[in-house]
């Protein structure tokens, strides 16, 4: 799996196909989702998969994990200074609890560190 790179709503090809090979990575190795969400997750996200496109599904778990990382559990390792007062400015949907689910440069930077945590990317 390569960086993640911003893509926005609509967008298709491979960097796409990329950042839902990240998305999947994240579901399928981040502590404390069950076993029933991951299946959830995945299933909802196939359609865009399948046609390697930044649809509603893509938009929806891009913004479960702006919410996460702007608002990360003390369980999990812990946030660069750097990184944690960049996340502060990214863009939630209102009464969502979600980000907006836009991949800007500060969301795919925070995914990238975040794979490179679970060892799916090289160290930077």
């Amino acid at each position: 799996m390569k960086d993640i790179k911003p893509v926005h709503m609509g967008d298709s090809g491979p960097k796409v196909s990329n950042l839902h090979k990240g998305l999947l990575f994240l579901v399928l190795h981040q502590p404390g989702i069950s076993h029933n969400n991951r299946k959830s997750l995945q299933l909802r996200l196939a359609a865009d998969v399948r046609t390697q496109t930044f649809g509603s599904a893509t938009a929806e778990l891009v913004g479960i994990w702006q919410f996460q990382l702007k608002n990360w559990p003390d369980y999990m390792p812990a946030q660069p200074r750097w990184l944690k007062d960049e996340l502060q400015n990214l863009p939630m949907a209102a009464n969502t609890g979600r980000g907006n689910g836009d991949v800007d440069t500060l969301t795919a930077k925070a995914l990238n560190w975040l794979l490179r945590k679970f060892r799916a990317l090289d160290p930077a």
